[in-house]
Formats: C-alpha cells, structure tokens, sequence
C-alpha cells in the first residue's frame, strides 16, 4: 500500500528520514498542495491518506464530514510572520489593506484575525491559497500583506517585503503543523511503519550538528529559510497539548469555536505509540 501525503512544505522529519534512508520500507507519495481547501477535498474523497496541515483545519473539516485523526505534530513550531508591501510598516498601517489568506475560517488566518482584532485593525480578507500562493500574490502586488513562514517569509524579506509581525514572539507557544490522517488507516503497518520513518528523522536531527542540518535543508530547497526552519523542527513527533489549548483559545475569543468538537478528542496518539514499540516490523 503506497500511502498518499499532502503538504505545503515538506517537514524536516521527512527530509531527514528520507536523506537517512529510513524510508525504504515506505511507499509515500508526495503532492505540493496549493490550499487547505484542496487538502479537504483530496481527503474527502480518498485522494490522499493523510496531509501536513495547521492542526486547527480539523475544526472545519470534521464539521465538513471528514473523519480524521491527527497522529503527529512534525513541528515544534510553525515560524510565522506578517509581512507587507513597503510603507506598511506597523500593525495599524495594515488598516484597509487586502491581507491573503489560505482560507477566512480556519487554519493560520485565524492568528492573523486575532492579532489584528486585538490591536483594533480591520482588513479585507483576500482568498489566495497555501504559502507559496500568497508569496506570489504579494510580489505580484494583488495583496498587501500576508502571512509567511520559512522559507517564503525570507525570500519575501530579500525581495523587500519587511516583517511587520514576529508571531512566534507573541504566541511563542503556537503548536507547527501535525500529521493528519484519514481515521480508515489508523491501524495499518503501513502508517506505523511510517510514523517509525519519521521518529527515527527526529531522533537522528537532535544529534546532527546544526550546520549539517541546515546544509540539508538548503539542498531540499529551503533556501535563506534553512536555518529558521531547522530550529524549529519538532523535537518529537508526540502531540503538545498546550498548543491544542492555544488554538481552542483563540477560536474561542473569535466566538468561533464549535460546541461539538474538541481537538484532544481527535487527536490518537495509538498509532505513534506502536511505533515506538522496539519489535515493530522485526521477525
């Protein structure tokens, strides 16, 4: 069975277990998505098996009908920014402005709707896409601002779209992106044995010497964000339930929270546990 993953970038535990040789024993099948629209759509149509995602869609996507699980975390954080056309230069200059989004009610839009909703700044809300999609809407000048991560939050920076916002320094607890799965494959070998791939990228990164692993990430094609997205690789593929209580938090204080779901409920962290276990895959 050759498992199906989506994702933005590929994770630094991927690329790790992949330059390390610890995914022999797995078929993956990798797609670049361009939004968290398509990821729902290619899920809920059994298109894919699992995506790397903000761990907040599964608000949306479990009201959308999707029976998912989220099994990982692969980043201890996601580096995040707000950056913006020249002239922007502070959170109030952002008034009025055409601020992209991946999508209006989930996901990372809804950090940028906090912080803007705290600091009195009304935006138009811009539809756009994944991160790769707002760099270019951003450079090409159909939005003003948007937000970033690594690499893209660089190349914005050297192509003289400033940083207005650190989000990692306001919420220095805001969780990276997590393994979503489609809840049918929660108890195959093939997941665990990828989970196991995985673990095992996350245990060889904590030993290698930060310049190694930024040289890799620079050869995977994270160019000047390399070194940001190498320091905050997730240390452990193991859920952080304070990042969960976060993003309840905050979708709360958006009165945007639904009554019925909880993200501790579907969180299963069953999967990685038999990972973990020595004897796994061994006669």
């Amino acid at each position: 069975m050759t498992l199906r993953q989506s994702h933005f970038v590929a994770p630094v535990s991927y690329l790790l277990a992949e330059d390390l040789g610890y995914l022999q024993g797995s078929q993956v099948q990798l797609t670049r998505t361009t939004s968290s629209a398509e990821q729902l759509r290619a899920l809920l149509a059994a298109e894919q098996d699992m995506v790397v995602t903000a761990i907040d869609n599964l608000f949306e996507w479990t009201l959308a009908g999707a029976d998912l699980r989220l099994v990982a975390q692969v980043e201890a954080t996601t580096p995040l920014g707000i950056h913006a056309r020249g002239g922007l230069e502070t959170l109030a200059d952002l008034a009025g402005c055409r601020f992209a989004v991946d999508a209006p009610n989930n996901g990372f839009a809804l950090i940028a709707k906090r912080l803007l909703r705290d600091a009195g700044v009304e935006v138009d809300y811009v539809v756009v896409g994944g991160v790769r999609e707002r760099l270019d809407a951003l450079l090409n000048g159909d939005v003003d601002a948007t937000l970033l991560g690594a690499p893209f939050d660089k190349l914005a920076e050297k192509a003289g779209f400033a940083r207005v916002v650190d989000i990692n320094a306001w919420l220095p607890e805001l969780p990276g992106q997590g393994l979503v799965v489609r809840a049918d494959i929660l108890e195959s070998e093939e997941l665990e044995r990828y989970l196991k791939a995985l673990a095992g990228g996350v245990e060889a990164g904590a030993l290698m010497p930060d310049a190694q692993g930024i040289e890799l990430l620079e050869r995977c094609g994270y160019q000047t964000g390399a070194a940001s997205a190498w320091h905050s690789r997730a240390r452990t593929l193991a859920v952080d339930p304070r990042g969960l209580e976060l993003l309840t938090g905050i979708r709360q204080s958006l009165d945007m929270l639904p009554r019925t779901i909880a993200l501790e409920q579907l969180c299963d962290s069953e999967p990685l546990l038999r990972a973990a276990q020595p004897s796994f895959g061994q006669a």
